[in-house]
């Protein structure tokens, strides 16, 4: 009995750890992270800018497919939560548009968000050829950014608005 009380202390022990270690470990963004990334885009932070900006649609899309899956499918959460963490950014945007979560233009923006995060990701540290510069120039980063930025706010809505109505009907 001793040992089984010793055992339920030491495993409370070790969760009061990890509760308070994690804090130390994971950055946190300083404002919400669409405006974190338009200020690293204000600040000229581009490589930084893109990667919050599309690691937080990313995170937006999972939410928006698991709102319609939760709601429409009537799926459990744990049923489909590991299949919808193994889908990358592209195919969750090829997902959503087939299943007329997103309109064109949204899936448009988000498969030109893609392409702009894996230019600059795969491309920021390629030496110049011949006097030519391989990276995204400021024009093409800024047509692709701003219509992002603005998605990022309207995904957000697009869940709630899901879970709003999907409330309403109770």
């Amino acid at each position: 009995m001793v040992f089984i009380h010793m055992l339920a202390a030491i495993k409370k022990k070790v969760e009061k750890q990890k509760s308070n270690e994690w804090e130390k470990y994971i950055k946190r963004f300083k404002d919400f992270p669409p405006d974190h990334a338009f200020d690293a885009f204000k600040n000229e932070y581009y490589y930084e800018a893109v990667g919050v900006l599309h690691g937080f649609i990313e995170s937006q899309l999972r939410n928006l497919l698991l709102a319609f899956s939760s709601i429409n499918q009537k799926s459990e959460l744990s049923n489909i939560w590991d299949i919808n963490e193994r889908l990358d950014f592209r195919n969750l945007s090829n997902v959503l548009f087939v299943i007329h979560l997103i309109s064109k233009k949204e899936y448009d923006t988000l498969n030109s968000l893609n392409s702009l995060r894996n230019e600059i990701i795969h491309k920021y540290f390629y030496d110049p050829y011949e006097n030519m510069y391989f990276g995204v120039s400021h024009k093409k980063f800024l047509s692709i950014f701003k219509p992002s930025y603005n998605l990022s706010y309207d995904l957000i809505e697009k869940i709630d608005k899901m879970y709003e109505d999907e409330n309403n009907k109770k």
